[in-house]
């Protein structure tokens, strides 16, 4: 009788837990599932990256759990004692736009980087924002991080249905205008198959964004 009973209240546990995956836990248990490493093994040696910017930067990590996504460039630079760049902080925020992306702006600086990735645009197309406004946000972001050893600036997928040309055309200058590399995220996530929904990369896509961003800084390839 008492097997009995075990062996119920392990099925039923099983049941619980099969529901739980399946309803509230569905996403979490997949964050978990793609993550490409945890907050413990992230490299704490070295020049420290930090990431400003929308999903681009974020991906499928959840910083506030310590998962580091596999669709996140981020993730291929810091994960591991033998990644190229220590871990400073993932500051990317999904369909932020580039008013919200400044308001952070001073979060990603307390964090000392030595290496500061900034990119986002995307969703301020998608929302209808003039050119301008983006390119002087994006500018604001550049001049306060005048004190980081690197600074990086990226450009950015079309909007779905509003091409991101002119405004990348309008982050090259920028870049050259400040004297900082470009990390030429725009042809890698145009490709057929770069992405799993028109924007966003995939793992694979993500890892040579990761590598891109290594060759605009100079740091080792991944």
């Amino acid at each position: 009788m008492q097997r009995s009973r075990l062996w119920i209240a392990g099925a039923l546990g099983l049941a619980l837990t099969a529901v739980l995956v399946a309803g509230p836990l569905k996403k979490p248990a997949l964050t978990v599932r793609n993550a490409h490493c945890f907050g413990w093994s992230v490299n704490d040696t070295g020049l420290r990256l930090v990431t400003l910017g929308d999903s681009m930067a974020q991906g499928n990590s959840r910083v506030e759990w310590g998962i580091h996504g596999n669709t996140a460039w981020y993730s291929y630079l810091v994960c591991g004692d033998a990644s190229p760049a220590a871990g400073g902080g993932n500051f990317g925020i999904n369909g932020a736009t580039t008013t919200q992306i400044l308001a952070r702006t001073d979060d990603a600086l307390a964090a000392n980087p030595d290496i500061l990735v900034v990119n986002g645009g995307t969703n301020d197309l998608a929302r209808s924002v003039p050119l301008p406004q983006i390119v002087d946000n994006l500018r604001a972001i550049l001049e306060r991080a005048r004190e980081v050893d690197t600074v990086v600036i990226a450009t950015v997928p079309s909007a779905r249905t509003v091409s991101a040309d002119e405004l990348n055309a309008d982050i090259r200058a920028l870049a050259a205008e400040h004297g900082v590399p470009v990390a030429e995220f725009a042809p890698l996530l145009d490709r057929p198959g770069a992405t799993f929904d028109g924007v966003h990369p995939t793992a694979n896509t993500a890892a040579e964004m990761a590598a891109e961003v290594a060759s605009a800084v100079g740091i080792a390839s991944i």
